[in-house]
């Protein structure tokens, strides 16, 4: 395990995890729209509470996600010539 501090490991950790966290947040919003899209033309299905607290489970997902990305680069990052 290699717990290297140097600025651009920090930048370099930080820089993936922020692009994981846009990724996830896109990948929601996408299927919020499917869903939206769904409600809005199928008949008999509704954008209720539950698409609601879905929606906030899978953002919350990509946060964590995100956090998890950037110690997994800061801790375990790629070997040299990989």
């Amino acid at each position: 395990m290699n717990t290297d501090s140097t600025p651009a490991a920090d930048r370099d950790a930080g820089e993936r995890a922020f692009r994981t966290l846009i990724q996830g947040l896109l990948f929601d919003v996408a299927a919020a729209v499917v869903v939206a899209l769904s409600a809005a033309i199928a008949p008999g299905i509704e954008w209720t509470r539950a698409y609601w607290v879905a929606l906030a489970l899978a953002v919350g997902k990509s946060a964590i996600v995100s956090v998890v990305s950037y110690f997994a680069r800061k801790l375990v990052p790629p070997t040299a010539g990989a």
